[in-house]
Formats: structure tokens, C-alpha cells, sequence
């Protein structure tokens, strides 16, 4: 798979070319303030939250704990300190996610061959590849948001992997304080995780669909429920607590994020949109096309198929990633199945956020980057059911328009 990915996507995502700098990534820059036992930010202008004269990161903590690592480690291996040295950068963030994109779609589909497959689709033929693509970091160093991305994902396939396959619980509320410290709106999950803790137990039998019973009516002894509604809720704590301390050191109040006062100042639409409203109805119009209808025109350039994205803000999910409508399709199959039931309609749910946030598809031409959000879960569901022998031929074409689709994006 890996060898693989590097023949196809590796000249795109370059991963011996990643770097960050703090200048650029306030998450990076406040790692390196912890180490000197300071919150607040000296280099960093851009995107940061005032209070008083002190400016503070508000985004990305999980890259702030894995920037505290990472820079450690440079130390130690004696390279400049103030940065993170661009291999380790690399072994943080980008290697655990083919690991646990092979690791939960062999959970699922218990088939080597389909994991590789799957995994491999997830970062070819999902807007995962142009994210990573950007992790790169260019000339000014690595943008903490797609960094972000990453991360979620790689959070949110431990996460649903875990729930849909053994159900220990603590690997997916480490997968969700993964996800949640990376991409806020993923929070979304967490009643699911407590609401499955519940009502399941650990312990799971082996992965949907296999099972003769579904999960929803096998009712779990009461040792591991409470097992399970304790590790859930120290994981819940946690996944909450944690940003709620660091607000209220930034800012005096543990419900304040500082995330509204990244727009403070600024005239560009995204920040005049920001300063109005960060969620309202108002967005869904706009954010409903980006996300399910717009699409690139084609045109031949140099004798290669491009699509043509200028003045594409987005791009729809079902016609770039068509293995998604397996969602509605299978329906009558995991609306009666209580785990994949609630992860798929938590996904939903995030969906549902994404549709009145402010900024949703904004500068991501030809493909809809917020969408990580919801498609490593929904794509860990259905992708048992779309290995029956008569769906697999739709599958693999589903698979394969995806993959060409992403790598001829500009």
C-alpha cells in the first residue's frame, strides 16, 4: 500500500520537502512558549486571539502537545531549536495515517487486500490528498489548519474503528481527543461515544455485518457497561477539560474559545463574515452548494485533461467522492444496527454544523476539505457492504474515478 501510494500521490505530496515554522503556525509557536512557561504568542499576528496587549493560538492543541514532542526530540538530536525538524514533523503527523487508515478498514472488512485498498482510497481519492498536499508547507511553512485535518482523520479512524469493531472504548475516546483537540466541530461525536458506552458495553462481537444479531439487541452484562460508561466519561472529561483550563489561563473564563476574536480587525469577506456571525442559517444557501452541487468545468492544457476551478468554491462530495451515496443506499441496512446507526447520523450531525459555518468551502476550488470531518467514519461503515459481489464492480469504479479525479486537481 505504502509503495503504492508513493508511485501515485508521493510527487504530489512530497513528504521529504514538509516543514513548519513558528513564525507561520501558532500552534508551534505555543508549544514553544509552554517550554519557556508562557501562553502567550511573540511572533505570530495573523489568526491569533487578543487580550489586552498578549495575543493567544486558539486552534490546534493536539499540534501544540505533538509540537512539544517533536521539538524535544530536535534537541535532543541537536538540531536548531525554535522549530521542529522536518522528518520528525513528517513521523508525527503524516505517518499514523496510513497506519490507522490500514489498521480500522482491516477492523472493518477483515480483508488485508480491501484495508490497502480503502486506505489507500481515503488519502488518494478524498480531499485528503490536496491537504496533504499543503502540509507541505510551500515557502512560509505548513498552515496549522491543514495540519488539523490530518490529524482529525487520523483521530476519527481510531475513533470508529474501535466502536465498530473489539469496542474497548478507551482507543476511541483517544481517537476522539484526537480529533476533537484538532477539529472542534468533531466534539459532535462525543454523545455517541458515551450513548454506545451506555447502551453496549466493551467488548464488541467481531465487526458489522457479520454478526447474525445486531448489535442493538445484545444487551451487555452490567460489568462491562459500567466498565465502559467509566471509561467514556474519564475520556469525556478529558477531551473537555483540557481546552476549557487553557481558556480560562488565556481569557478568564473556561466557555470562552478566543476563536471570535481571530476576526477582530479584519476587512477580508472571511473576517467581516466572522465578526457578523460565526454560525447562522444565513450560511446554509451557499455552504449546501459548495458542498453537494458545485463542480469544475474540464479543459485541455498541454495535452492533459485539467478540471477548471477558478471561481469553484468547493466542490460536491457525491459527484468527487461517489462512493459516499453507498450511504443512502445501504440505508435499510445500518438504520437497524444500532452502532452504525449513530455514527453515521453523527456525521450528519457534523454536516448539519458545517452547513451554517461561516467559512465552510471557502478557498478550496475543485474539492470540499471540511468534509474530512464526516468521511472517514461514514467511509469505515459502508465499506463492508460495498464488497458484496454485486456492488464490488461499482466499488472499485467508484474508487478509481476518485483517485483520478484528486490527482488531476491542480
Amino acid at each position: 500500500m505504502l509503495v503504492a501510494l508513493y508511485l501515485t500521490v508521493g510527487h504530489r505530496v512530497r513528504i521529504s520537502q514538509w516543514h513548519v515554522t513558528p513564525v507561520t503556525n501558532a500552534a508551534l509557536e505555543e508549544a514553544l512558549m509552554w517550554k519557556q512557561g508562557r501562553l502567550h504568542l511573540e511572533q505570530n499576528d495573523y489568526e491569533v486571539a487578543r487580550e489586552g496587549d498578549r495575543r493567544y493560538n486558539v486552534v490546534g492543541l493536539a499540534f501544540v502537545l505533538l509540537s512539544v514532542i517533536g521539538t524535544t526530540l530536535g534537541e535532543i538530536g541537536g538540531h536548531p531549536p525554535g522549530s521542529i525538524y522536518g522528518p520528525h514533523y513528517a513521523i508525527l503527523v503524516a505517518l499514523p495515517l496510513p497506519i490507522a487508515a490500514y489498521a480500522a478498514f482491516r477492523t472493518v472488512t477483515r480483508s488485508s487486500p480491501w484495508a490497502a485498498v480503502f486506505a489507500g482510497y481515503l488519502i488518494a481519492g478524498t480531499p485528503l490528498l490536496p491537504v496533504l498536499q499543503a502540509c507541505q508547507g510551500g515557502v512560509h511553512g505548513a498552515s496549522i489548519y491543514e495540519i488539523n485535518h490530518v490529524l482529525a482523520v487520523t483521530g476519527l479512524l481510531i475513533f470508529a474503528a474501535d466502536l465498530l469493531g473489539p469496542r474497548r472504548i478507551w482507543p476511541a475516546a483517544l481517537g476522539l481527543m484526537l480529533a476533537a483537540w484538532s477539529r472542534q466541530m468533531t466534539i459532535v461525536y462525543l454523545p455517541a461515544l458515551l450513548w454506545l458506552a451506555w447502551r453496549h458495553g466493551t467488548g464488541g462481537a467481531a465487526a458489522h455485518p457479520q454478526p447474525t444479531t445486531p448489535a442493538c439487541y445484545v444487551a451487555p452484562s452490567a460489568a462491562r457497561r459500567r466498565r465502559a460508561v467509566r471509561i467514556a466519561a474519564v475520556g469525556a472529561t478529558v477531551i473537555l477539560a483540557v481546552p476549557m483550563t487553557l481558556n480560562f489561563l488565556k481569557f478568564g473564563n473556561p466557555l470562552e474559545t478566543g476563536y471570535a476574536r481571530l476576526y477582530e480587525g479584519r476587512t477580508d469577506p472571511i473576517g467581516r463574515r466572522g465578526q457578523e456571525q460565526t454560525f447562522g442559517l444565513r450560511y446554509v444557501p451557499h455552504n449546501a452548494y459548495a458542498m453537494n452541487v458545485a463542480f469544475p468545468s474540464w479543459d485541455i492544457r498541454a495535452g492533459a485533461l485539467r478540471p477548471e476551478t477558478a471561481g469553484v468554491d468547493g466542490a460536491s462530495i457525491w459527484l468527487t467522492m461517489p462512493l459516499l451515496l453507498g450511504v443512502p443506499l445501504t440505508i435499510r441496512r445500518w438504520a437497524f444496527d444500532c452502532i452504525p446507526r449513530a455514527l453515521l447520523l453523527s456525521g450528519m450531525a457534523v454536516m448539519a454544523g458545517l452547513l451554517t459555518y461561516h467559512t465552510s468551502g471557502a478557498n478550496d476550488a475543485g474539492y470540499y476539505r471540511y468534509a474530512l470531518d464526516f468521511v472517514p467514519v461514514w467511509l469505515l461503515v459502508i465499506a463492508p457492504w460495498m464488497l458484496s459481489p454485486r456492488v464490488r464492480p461499482w466499488t472499485l469504479a467508484a474508487l478509481a474515478w476518485s483517485a483520478l479525479y484528486f490527482n488531476l486537481l491542480p
